[in-house]
């Protein structure tokens, strides 16, 4: 009888750290998760792709060689190997173009250039993109902050719900999203079938100012009856493009 009270502890006692075990795990991988996928797991969205867009200009029209030995430098500060069969060069009546797209475990990376004669400019574009909602595209803006360029950075966070949501349900899953992010108020745009909201959070340190209010967040819900789901975006500091 002793003996199988003894077990009996042991195995309750087993019992007990192997449930803190799991809540320890299950907790420490939430808290390692990004703010964009939690958002969208609070209102049961799918992620779909996360994107950054950055783009620097240089104030003089950069020689087909200085361009090309730039675009080395940013390989370079991402960690990428350089590959000549994948440059695209094109000579435009308004300058030099160069274009490079590659793939790195379910990361793509597309990078243009080009000069303009006109203004005596140089213009790079990098977006990077990835259907993993886990993948901290940050670490590419950390990367790029190692150079000389100055690169303006804009991320987009897409999802999906499998289902129409009209237009009042849309401004509360827009809302959702923007408590979870820490945004206390925001201005409200839409229109049948889209709703927009911009706002300001002090999660992230990246904002642009319109007409003297700063913004750093921008959420989007669209949906119409035909399509039968909902896409979400989630821009920082704002959605760029058309969505």
């Amino acid at each position: 009888m002793r003996k199988a009270l003894i077990y009996l502890l042991i195995f309750a006692s087993l019992c007990g750290i192997s449930g803190y075990g799991i809540d320890y795990y299950v907790n420490n991988k939430i808290n390692h998760q990004s703010p964009y996928y939690l958002s969208f797991a609070s209102i049961g969205a799918i992620s779909l792709e996360s994107r950054l867009d950055c783009w620097a200009k240089i104030n003089q029209k950069l020689s087909q060689d200085d361009l090309e030995r730039k675009f080395r430098e940013v390989l370079s500060q991402l960690g990428m190997a350089w590959a000549d069969e994948k440059m695209i060069r094109t000579n435009k009546e308004s300058g030099y173009r160069i274009d490079y797209t590659v793939e790195s475990k379910q990361i793509t990376y597309s990078f243009s250039a080009e000069t303009d004669k006109g203004k005596n400019e140089t213009y790079l574009l990098l977006t990077v993109s990835s259907p993993d909602q886990g993948e901290d595209l940050g670490r590419i803006e950390k990367r790029l902050r190692t150079g000389d360029l100055n690169w303006h950075y804009y991320y987009l966070y897409t999802g999906k719900l499998d289902h129409y949501v009209n237009q009042e349900s849309r401004v509360e899953l827009v809302n959702v999203i923007l408590r979870n992010l820490g945004a206390d108020s925001s201005e409200l745009y839409e229109d049948q079938y889209m709703t927009s909201m911009t706002a300001y959070t002090p999660l992230f340190e990246n904002s642009v100012t319109v007409q003297n209010k700063k913004y750093n967040l921008q959420v989007a819900a669209k949906s119409t009856p035909q399509q039968q789901e909902a896409v979400i975006y989630i821009g920082q500091p704002l959605i760029i493009g058309d969505y």
